[in-house]
């Protein structure tokens, strides 16, 4: 069944990747000016880790929905659109947050971990 015709699995699919969206368009809403300059949460860059588990999260279930579609499953380039997507997304969501919500600014490091994240996901989905 490789043969690159569309799998009928139905909507169910993208239950998981709507959930992990959902849940990263509400982390980028949430407050920055609670978060003290001094504290752990700043000086260990959690946000950084945050973004890159959140969307390595996003990567593999995006990843299982496309694969289950039987989409972008010759050579390199589903991780392509992987990645560009998750560049995209993830440039996308800051420039939101910086534009739109209070004590929140856009950061270029933060894309730079959604964008490992999803890299790190799409090896762990090519090894699985």
């Amino acid at each position: 069944m490789a043969t690159g015709v569309t799998q009928n699995v139905g909507a169910r699919v993208w239950w998981g990747p709507a959930l992990v969206t959902t849940g990263a368009l509400c982390m980028h809403a949430l407050p920055g000016h609670d978060l003290d300059v001094d504290s752990w949460w700043v000086t260990w860059h959690m946000d950084k880790v945050l973004h890159f588990l959140a969307f390595s999260t996003w990567g593999l279930a995006m990843s299982v929905a496309l694969a289950k579609q039987r989409l972008f499953q010759k050579g390199s380039r589903f991780e392509l659109v992987m990645i560009g997507g998750a560049g995209i997304f993830g440039t996308v969501l800051e420039c939101l947050q910086g534009a739109c919500f209070p004590n929140r600014s856009a950061d270029l490091a933060d894309v730079a971990a959604d964008v490992a994240g999803v890299a790190l996901a799409l090896l762990a989905f090519r090894v699985l």
